[in-house]
This record gives C-alpha cells, sequence and structure tokens, in this order.
C-alpha cells in the first residue's frame, strides 16, 4: 500500500489555516494516485484479470442466390445440425425452367433419327462395297456413299451431345435450386433471424441467420508478460465463472506472441467445456491461474489435490 508523511511548519496567524487546508488537500491527492497507481499495478500483475465467456463457434448463415423468403423452417433460439434447412428462397420461376431442360434431356427423337440414318447409310455403303468386286460400280459411288455415312455419324455425335448439354443444364438448375434453401453451417443454436418471411434476400444483404456453437465456450484475457512464459499452449487452468464466481477449468488454446506496448499485456485463450449448456454467454470470468505443469508431470494419484491458487477479492477499481 502506497503510504507517505507530509508535514508542514506554518506560522501562526491569519493565513494558518489556508495552508492546512491546502496541505490537506495536496495530502488526498497523492493518496488518490498512489491508490490508483496500486490499482493498475494490481490489474498488470495477472493475478487478476476480468472477462467474458464467448461462444467457440459464430457464423452468418448466408444465401448464394438472391430472392424472396418464401419457408422458414427455423426460429430464433432452435437448436441445429450441419446441414440444417434454415430458410427457403422461391424457386417458382426456376422450377418453370428446370421443367423445360428436363424435359429436352429427355427427348430422344432427333438421336434416334440421326442413328436410323447411320444404320441405313451403312448397310447401304457394305452393299455398293460388295458390288466394286464384281465390277457393277466404281469407285466414285463408294466414296461418295461413305461421305454420307460420315456425315450421318456426325449428326448422331451432335445429336448426343445435345442429350449431354441438355443433361449438364439439369444439373447446373438443381444446384440453383440447392443453393436457394439455406442451411446451418455448424451445430448450434440460432441467436437471430436476419430476414422475415416474405423479404428480399439482395447481394449486398445475403445474410439470414446467425448460429452460435456453445457446447465450448471461449475467454479471452489479457496477462502480463511473465504469466503469458509460464503458461503454455494445452495447460490446464483454474478461472472463476458468474457473479457467484463459481470455480472451473479450462485449457489454454492460445498465447499471442506480442505484447501490447501501451498496456503491457498480452492475450491468452482458454477453452471451457459446456456439454451440458449451464453456462451462458456473456458470463463473467476471472482468471485463477495455471495448474502447476500437467503437461510435463505425471498425474497424481488424487487429482482432486492439485493446487489451486486462490483469486484474491478484487478492488472496485480492478472490476
Amino acid at each position: 500500500m502506497f503510504s507517505f508523511q507530509c508535514s508542514v511548519v506554518a506560522p501562526a496567524g491569519p493565513t494558518s489555516m489556508m495552508v492546512r487546508f491546502c496541505t490537506a488537500w495536496a495530502c488526498a491527492a497523492l493518496f488518490l494516485f498512489g491508490s490508483i497507481a496500486e490499482a493498475q499495478d494490481r490489474l498488470h500483475s495477472g493475478r487478476i484479470s476480468k472477462s467474458f465467456t464467448e461462444p467457440i463457434q459464430k457464423s452468418v448463415a448466408a444465401s448464394a442466390e438472391i430472392g424472396i423468403i418464401a419457408i422458414a423452417h427455423v426460429k430464433e433460439g432452435d437448436r441445429v445440425r450441419t446441414g440444417d434447412p434454415l430458410a427457403q428462397i422461391s424457386l417458382s420461376a426456376l422450377n418453370e425452367t428446370l421443367a423445360i431442360v428436363q424435359a429436352s434431356a429427355e427427348s430422344t427423337a432427333r438421336l434416334d433419327a440421326a442413328s436410323s440414318q447411320v444404320k441405313l447409310i451403312k448397310s447401304q455403303l457394305q452393299a455398293i462395297e460388295s458390288l466394286v468386286s464384281g465390277g457393277h460400280t466404281n469407285r466414285f459411288e463408294v466414296e461418295q456413299k461413305e461421305s454420307e455415312y460420315q456425315n450421318a455419324y456426325a449428326e448422331q455425335r451432335a445429336a448426343e451431345d445435345e442429350l449431354k448439354l441438355a443433361q449438364l443444364e439439369v444439373d447446373r438448375i438443381k444446384a440453383q435450386v440447392e443453393e436457394r434453401l439455406i442451411k446451418s453451417p455448424i451445430d448450434g443454436f440460432v441467436t437471430k433471424i436476419h430476414k422475415q418471411l416474405g423479404e428480399n434476400i439482395s447481394n449486398s444483404e445475403p445474410q439470414y441467420a446467425t448460429v452460435v456453437r456453445v457446447n465450448e465456450l471461449k475467454v479471452r484475457f489479457y496477462l502480463d508478460p511473465s504469466t503469458l512464459r509460464d503458461t503454455q499452449i494445452g495447460d490446464i487452468v483454474s478461472i472463476e465463472v458468474g457473479p457467484e464466481r463459481s470455480r472451473a477449468t479450462a485449457s489454454v488454446t492460445f498465447i499471442s506472441p506480442v505484447i501490447d506496448p501501451d498496456s503491457g499485456l498480452g492475450r491468452l485463450d482458454v477453452q471451457l467445456d459446456n456439454h451440458d449448456f449451464k453456462i451462458q454467454s456473456g458470463i463473467v470470468c476471472f482468471w485463477g491461474g495455471a495448474r502447476k505443469a500437467l503437461r510435463d508431470l505425471s498425474p497424481p494419484e488424487n487429482a482432486a489435490q492439485l493446487p489451486m491458487i486462490e483469486l484474491a477479492a478484487p478492488s472496485t477499481l480492478s472490476r
């Protein structure tokens, strides 16, 4: 605790009261600045740090296509899995186009006609070639019929390619239909619906819903360099959760290699198990400290007796 002594020898007289008054204010100012400096030192000591729980993962589900929201599959608060449908954009015009190209892809009339022509000309060519040896026809007629056969075969291949292109167009439109179904990108809970039924999804505002994963939570602390040096990724640390300061353990997932020059602190992230969803995101947390070298030591006989760093009661300024 900052302490000082202040004494002033003042002559007796009318000015004595004023001198004492100024001395008292000066002493009060020194005491206040000393208390603030002490509180800041305590904050930067790494033993006390306040933060809040956050979702381990947060994603905004958006649409790759524009259109009107026709069907809403979920509401705020619903739990979803990866790939679950969230909403459907109107498909009326796209369905009509799909029906047309599907009809084209299924129509084999041109291919059937071309195949029949190829068979006919091929049989004629074989007949003419059999007459050449007997001198009943000349080579020019054979070459002419061969040319007709090649043209008929090219028509058959063109008809086959046309069917393939039509099927590719069907697949393309089906992909567009699939993209008009907005799906959840992660497991979690729907926390916000950005668009309602009948509203338009546009290129400038493609967002539909925010989904968060909270079966695990992350907490971000800013600690002094000595604490960061003594901690490694994967270490088990103690934190206190909620206003009631319930003790919990978490694992270190990130240690910043950079120290902020203004505050003298560095970032450290921890991950907290929340499979039972008892801890809400946004709850206040306090840094408790790292358990001793679980990464290097063999497990003790009684893991419950691992030493825990006790957290001193924070002052008002430290909050």
